[in-house]
């Protein structure tokens, strides 16, 4: 695989920054103005017991993993650019061909209109690596030389109305969303696919700092190979956004959500959605937040198919002292994966603790565990997987 070096990608980076813009970046209505710049370097060194995610006879491996990112700010009276890019070089000790790079590149563009009103336009390009035994090969990671590549483009354009402190908030954002395997294209060709979407969220103050939030959100799904699995997605929510104090903070809307088959191959699915997010920060040094979700999502299997998905997760970060900080993240998911003629259900969990020590501005250490679980319906997809890595972190 083609070796990219932190050099090139700054490079690469500084030639793109005022031509693009990102669709994953922060939300619009938290901007921070002015002009920023961090470059940073990430190695690790772990070792992994399930390399495979093999159910019975694990294979482990020692890896290792270089990545260099860079975020750009720069803000011009009413233009304001950012971008972000991360390359992520992973080898691995027993396993030469599964060594691979995984790239992002997130630009970003916003316009003024006037102090609460502007125009913004995000995009992204990603190139990801799937490893054996996950995705599209789950339960079959010894079957095959190596793991799937795939590539992600995004861009959306819109307006937003307000500020965080506004009275009323309005949001719109039209967007394209492309995605495709790079490998095995003989039969990954049938899940490249190409989505249209138009978001709409509306919040307005009831009193104190309580909220009342709506969200649209319509989405047409092309499947470029594959007409059967054309549909539309319908989404529609409401609920209440509530921050009394600097303590806690609670954004929790429910309603509807549908999808339409352009085909009869799927009957049109509907069921209740939610979407939970709560901030608690108890003391001054620990901070825990929380997110839970339904959401119909897209095929992770070659044959046809579509998934009912409800996550969980829990986010806790502590500042043990001036110098030590744990972060814990614990999280499920229960997805319903619906085929033509039947369905199963797959079961996740996944545990990540991390240690930091930070040695002083630019230099800190870290030591990583992280647990993953599948349960699954179909026995042979279940696995268990540790590893364990430690690592540093340069930032200028």
């Amino acid at each position: 695989m083609k070796k990219i070096s932190w050099i090139t990608v700054s490079l690469y980076t500084f030639l793109n920054v005022f031509y693009s813009a990102s669709i994953s970046a922060q939300n619009e209505f938290n901007t921070k103005a002015g002009n920023h710049f961090n470059l940073s370097l990430n190695t690790e060194v772990g070792h992994d017991d399930n390399f495979l995610f093999e159910n019975n006879d694990k294979v482990a491996t020692t890896y290792f993993t270089l990545t260099p990112s860079i975020e750009m700010q720069a803000q011009f009276e009413r233009q304001l650019f950012s971008i972000k890019a991360i390359s992520k070089h992973t080898k691995y000790q027993d396993f030469s061909l599964d060594g691979h790079t995984n790239f992002t590149l997130a630009p970003k563009y916003q316009y003024k209109l006037a102090e609460n009103k502007a125009l913004f336009i995000n995009s992204s390009i990603e190139n990801l690596y799937e490893r054996r035994g996950t995705g599209l090969t789950l339960g079959e990671g010894a079957l095959i030389n190596k793991g799937d590549d795939l590539e992600i483009t995004e861009i959306s354009g819109g307006y937003i109305f307000g500020s965080k402190e506004s009275v009323a908030k309005f949001k719109i954002e039209i967007g394209h969303f492309e995605r495709a395997y790079q490998t095995r294209r003989d039969i990954t060709y049938r899940l490249d696919k190409q989505n249209d979407f138009v978001d709409l969220s509306f919040d307005y103050l009831l009193s104190g700092q309580s909220y009342l939030a709506t969200n649209v959100f319509y989405e047409k799904i092309i499947s470029k190979n594959n007409s059967l699995l054309d549909k539309k997605k319908q989404i529609a929510l409401v609920g209440v956004k509530w921050q009394t104090t600097e303590i806690s903070q609670l954004a929790l809307l429910v309603g509807y959500q549908r999808i339409q088959f352009n085909e009869s191959s799927f009957a049109d699915d509907d069921s209740f959605k939610w979407r939970l997010n709560f901030n608690w920060h108890p003391i001054h040094s620990t901070k825990v937040a929380f997110r839970s979700e339904r959401d119909f999502e897209e095929a992770n299997r070659i044959s046809d198919s579509y998934r009912v998905v409800d996550s969980y997760d829990i986010n806790i970060n502590s500042d043990l002292t001036d110098f030590f900080r744990v972060t814990a993240v614990i999280g499920a998911k229960q997805e319903k994966i619906i085929y033509q003629q039947g369905s199963e259900s797959e079961d996740y969990l996944f545990t990540n603790i991390q240690v930091n020590y930070k040695r002083n501005d630019w230099l800190s250490f870290f030591l990583r565990y992280d647990y993953n679980d599948l349960d699954s319906s179909e026995s042979e997809y279940n696995y268990q997987r540790n590893s364990l890595s430690i690592g540093f972190n340069v930032s200028i």
